[in-house]
């Protein structure tokens, strides 16, 4: 009796991955490219750790993302009408998966990079501040240093000073490709996307402020982060 009741319990657990697998895009995409860094691992030369570091993280965010699906499910059963603690608790549960995912990739840069030897690209060879694993930590400090603004400014009441979370980092990572590169026609390129993006923010957002703040604040870290690394 015991024995089937521990058979049911992991046909219950495949079923639950499986449901999640097949209704979830984010879980797909995950799983995706879980197959894709572990097919990558396999061709590296990766010591024991290294591996075993890749599998927590892919674990902790497959693991987050099956809470994720876990609590959207229960409030859309308790009621299908829109509810500020409900959006408060999908939102968190986002956020957990967003924060694992992001550890994630910061690992899996620290540990592919010294293997993908990025430095032999001709773009970044004459560069003053070539690309390092501490670009991923600055990347890191922009997003919490941002999320603590963005939090701060509304505890005092001020949403419209909030910096744009979406501009702010893509300001940072623009910044920091115009540092790294010595190469005229990636920088103007990356500037024109930069000015495509946000002038697309300033156009379909009523409140522009935010916008304007997250791109200062993204330049201002990326240029502050390099003259400190």
């Amino acid at each position: 009796m015991w024995f089937s009741k521990v058979l049911a319990s992991f046909r219950y657990a495949l079923e639950g991955l499986k449901v999640t697998l097949v209704t979830q895009r984010n879980m797909r995409i995950h799983f995706l490219a879980a197959l894709g860094v572990l097919l990558l691992s396999l061709y590296l030369p990766l010591s024991k750790l290294e591996v075993l570091l890749l599998f927590v993280c892919i674990l902790l965010v497959l693991v987050a993302e099956l809470f994720n699906t876990a609590v959207e499910a229960v409030i859309d059963m308790i009621t299908d009408e829109f509810h500020p603690l409900a959006k408060v608790a999908k939102d968190v549960a986002a956020g957990a998966v967003m924060l694992s995912a992001g550890m994630a990739v910061v690992v899996g840069v620290s540990i592919f990079y010294p293997y993908l030897d990025i430095l032999s690209l001709q773009v970044f060879e004459q560069a003053p501040h070539p690309p390092n694993v501490g670009l991923a930590a600055l990347i890191a400090f922009h997003f919490f240093l941002t999320l603590s603004l963005k939090g701060l400014v509304n505890r005092l009441g001020r949403p419209d000073w909030e910096p744009s979370m979406t501009t702010s980092l893509a300001s940072l990572i623009a910044a920091s490709l115009l540092i790294m590169t010595a190469n005229l026609l990636i920088a103007i390129l990356v500037l024109l996307l930069t000015g495509l993006l946000v002038g697309t923010r300033l156009r379909i957002k009523t409140r522009k402020r935010p916008v304007i703040l997250g791109t200062i604040l993204g330049i201002v870290v990326a240029v502050a982060g390099f003259w400190f690394i």
